[in-house]
């Protein structure tokens, strides 16, 4: 058993592979959904009304548009003085003259013959004294007309606008009617009637005024932009490395086992070595299994598992010196490859694996290149429980490798190998568990899942090698 892998199990210091899984797929849609914003036409439409919106110009008008009111304006200045003309007693007076009968009878009196014939008279009365009149005797010119003068002045009309004329009202309206207050009382009337200034009134009293310009439709369209998710998500990201590791490494190989079956686009149910020797599975010596054509291999739309059975079966053994020979065995497996399909140099190996290891078995999952390769294990468990590298040597198998045997039965962990040009670095939900940077691949390898008997099992069949979801990345060409 690792004590040091044990230790930090125990401790927590390995993370939850649930809450590693939530937080990858969160940050995945973020960054999906990132991606898909930066190029569209809102995330435009953002940047031009948020260089609008916080533009002087246009703070400025907003600023005089929220400040703009009647009050402080020359057009209420206008309305109190004309408030304070049409108060004004004088005026008042004016006007009640103007539209009044007197002042009408007074003007159609000022126009009458009969006002014309009362001037002559006295005109010609007051030429002579009233001693020098009665002394000529009531027959004379002069003596008539000074009776005549004396009916005439008593008439209603005579004795009506005598009295008017010399009125204070009519003094008034006569003082008022060319005066600069009745003039300008009469501008402003005009002006105040006009349609031009009874808008700008309501325009100016009109608290929603900077609520109803184009202006104020691009804010209030900007602060829409601001609750949209995506446009959230882009800001919360805009300047952070959180999305550094999508951006660095393109993923390029992955299958999440969920359609119910096997996928043969990615993956083939024979070792590579198998297929190019005999076109069909074979087991080395020792082994205790056969290999099926896919049968011990189960995708049931949740993951995959690789099954060992009890049953017998016949299937092709490497025997030395025989070679391959017809054997008959007790037990059935199963082995998946991407040899047919992918193979890579250089990347990130990760997947999801229920550590669940079995006495006399060995399930793995591991990187091949062509004869002779090194096995690079992402992991073994079952015989032994480690993770490395395992190369030919002299005398067997030389392994460089690292226990994993601390880590809690029947649990699932991402198992995680990065593989550059000078290290591998092999990682358990993202806590470094095992590193080399000596005898590095530099040529391609395909990845390979399968489960083997090298004794007789003490625990009960069939086991089932259980993989969840298996990823590969490479470096982005972006």
């Amino acid at each position: 058993m690792s004590f040091k892998l044990f230790l930090a199990s125990t401790f927590g210091l390995i993370k939850s592979t649930s809450k590693i899984e939530a937080a990858h797929q969160a940050l995945l849609a973020d960054y999906l959904l990132f991606c898909k914003f930066e190029k569209s036409s809102e995330l435009n439409e953002y940047h031009e009304l948020e260089l609008l919106v916080n533009s002087a110009t246009f703070k400025q008008k907003k600023s005089e548009l929220r400040q703009l009111s009647l009050k402080g304006s020359k057009e209420e200045a206008q309305l109190k003085e004309l408030k304070k003309l049409e108060r004004n007693s004088r005026l008042k007076k004016y006007y009640a003259i103007e539209k009044s009968e007197e002042l009408k009878r007074f003007e159609e009196i000022s126009g009458s013959e009969e006002l014309v014939h009362y001037k002559e008279l006295k005109a010609a009365v007051e030429m002579h004294s009233y001693a020098a009149i009665k002394k000529k005797g009531k027959g004379s010119q002069e003596y008539a007309a000074y009776v005549e003068f004396q009916t005439v002045k008593k008439s209603v009309d005579i004795q009506f606008f005598k009295r008017f004329r010399k009125s204070t009202a009519l003094l008034n309206y006569e003082l008022m009617k060319d005066s600069p207050e009745r003039k300008r009382l009469e501008e402003l009337q005009k002006i105040t009637a006009s349609v031009d200034f009874k808008a700008r009134v309501i325009y100016l009293e009109d608290k929603q005024k900077w609520e109803k310009t184009d202006e104020a439709a691009k804010e209030k369209r900007l602060a829409e932009l601001r609750q949209l998710p995506q446009l959230v998500n882009y800001l919360k990201y805009k300047n952070s490395s959180a999305f550094d590791f999508f951006r660095k490494w393109a993923l390029v190989f992955e299958d999440c086992f969920e359609s119910g079956k096997l996928d043969p686009q990615k993956w083939m149910t024979q070792s590579h070595g198998a297929s190019q020797a005999l076109g069909k599975n074979f087991s080395q010596a020792g082994d205790l299994q056969a290999f099926t054509e896919g049968k011990n291999v189960l995708a049931d739309g949740k993951s995959l598992k690789i099954e060992v059975r009890k049953e017998k079966a016949k299937g092709m053994q490497w025997q030395i010196p025989f070679g391959f020979v017809e054997s008959e065995f007790d037990y059935t497996s199963g082995i998946v490859s991407t040899a047919g399909a992918e193979w890579w140099k250089h990347g990130i190996l990760e997947a999801k694996v229920k550590y669940d290891p079995a006495r006399n078995l060995v399930d793995a999952i591991y990187l091949l290149g062509e004869a002779s390769s090194p096995q690079v294990n992402l992991l073994e468990m079952g015989v032994k429980n480690r993770l490395g590298f395992l190369s030919k040597a002299d005398h067997g198998i030389h392994a460089e490798s690292e226990s994993i045997s601390g880590l809690k039965k029947g649990e699932f962990y991402i198992f995680r190998l990065e593989w550059t040009a000078h290290s591998m670095v092999w990682k358990i939900n993202e806590r470094e568990i095992f590193a080399l940077n000596h005898n590095i691949p530099a040529f391609k390898m395909h990845l390979n899942a399968a489960s083997i008997v090298v004794a007789e099992p003490t625990g009960s069949l069939p086991h089932r090698f259980e993989i969840d979801w298996v990823r590969f990345y490479q470096p982005s060409k972006a």
